[in-house]
């Protein structure tokens, strides 16, 4: 079955480089494509007709929200002011304050000013 999304796209977690980025850099807004497992969405209900056609989907998800739960833990360790998460994967418009940290998932078109 061929892939039905890019085959590079899944995320890495490089604490060599968050070292070096860390060590000139505070970080205060994250935006990425998914988001920690802890945000929303956090149903995989959706998921269950996309993992018919792809046995890994459902790996490859936990996969990648585990990444930005590594992430977030090593920004929030490094002391790093973070203060807004943007991130669009699901689709959908959902936003909540989070251990002082506003998580914006942005839906299909929607904009946001960052301040």
């Amino acid at each position: 079955m061929p892939n039905v999304y890019w085959p590079n796209e899944q995320p890495v977690y490089d604490e060599k480089k968050l070292d070096s980025i860390n060590e000139k850099f505070a970080i205060d807004v994250v935006i990425t494509h998914t988001a920690p497992s802890f945000c929303e969405l956090t149903s995989h209900f959706a998921l269950e007709d996309w993992a018919m056609l792809d046995s890994r989907l459902m790996d490859d998800v936990k996969h990648e929200r585990k990444v930005m739960d590594d992430l977030y833990n090593y920004l929030y360790s490094k002391n790093h002011p973070i203060s807004y998460w943007y991130y669009g994967h699901f689709h959908e418009s959902w936003h909540a304050r989070i251990d002082d940290v506003m998580f914006h998932m942005l839906d299909i078109m929607e904009l946001i000013e960052i301040r």
